[in-house]
């Protein structure tokens, strides 16, 4: 078999088998998963109306995102340390690569219906474009990427589980509050600060893309630059730190 044909395989296995099968057998996860941001879209929707929803719906796709891809630190250190799945994987056709992406895949599968509520719910308030939608699914794939890719690399780091929970909820909630999420740059004493985390990046993009801020192209550009280089350099270093050990 081809070499990247198999690669692909096991890539598509393995985000099966961490992704789809849990969100099937253990929905309460995706409820559990899904309860943060959908706390502050209500909060949003009382307190800003029509307009709160939209930014509310907005920072739920970016908050759902980048929660996820930093929750692979959980589950590569319970696959790890716990259940030594990762070890069983080393006497098997398996490249340490392979098994990383199929875990960051897994991340976005488990995403998937809460994403498509929020994307489901904008394009009822017609907020959606062709050039916008193309521009915040690109957006999103990006930050998928630079967010599971970190996600992957710190859990290499993590020799006790009982930090392997914590640490993701920490991250989340930096990402998630200090970027402009939720709310425009605009409110930072400089916009650049904005696109310091990629979070902020896809925030920025995504707003512009539908029309719930108006930024100016140096900004812009920059976010695009910025997402797209965290982006490589998680998948770098997702490359770098993928390999098997024994623990």
């Amino acid at each position: 078999m081809n070499k990247a044909v198999k690669t692909l395989r096991d890539i598509l296995v393995i985000g099966w088998l961490n992704g789809w099968v849990p969100l099937v057998r253990s929905w309460v996860w995706l409820v559990a998963n899904a309860v943060t941001p959908l706390s502050l879209l209500v909060v949003l929707a009382i307190y800003a109306g029509p307009l709160g929803i939209k930014w509310g719906l907005v920072g739920g796709l970016i908050w759902t995102i980048a929660s996820n891809g930093i929750s692979l630190i959980g589950d590569a250190t319970f696959y790890r340390l716990e259940i030594k799945f990762q070890q069983m994987l080393v006497a098997a056709p398996v490249s340490p690569v392979a098994y990383a992406l199929g875990l960051a895949l897994s991340s976005f599968i488990f995403a998937a219906p809460t994403l498509a509520f929020y994307a489901a719910y904008l394009a009822y308030l017609g907020v959606f474009t062709a050039v916008g939608v193309l521009e915040a699914a690109a957006a999103l794939l990006l930050l998928w990427l630079a967010t599971a890719g970190v996600g992957f690399a710190v859990s290499t780091l993590i020799n006790q589980m009982r930090y392997a929970w914590a640490v993701p909820g920490i991250l989340s909630a930096v990402l998630s509050t200090m970027a402009p999420v939720y709310w425009p740059a605009t409110v930072l004493p400089s916009q650049w600060l904005g696109v310091v985390l990629p979070t902020g990046e896809a925030g920025v993009i995504i707003q512009t893309a539908l029309g719930l801020a108006r930024y100016g192209e140096g900004l812009l550009a920059a976010a695009w630059a910025l997402l797209a280089a965290y982006a490589a350099v998680a998948l770098a270093l997702l490359a770098k730190v993928a390999r098997w050990r024994q623990v």
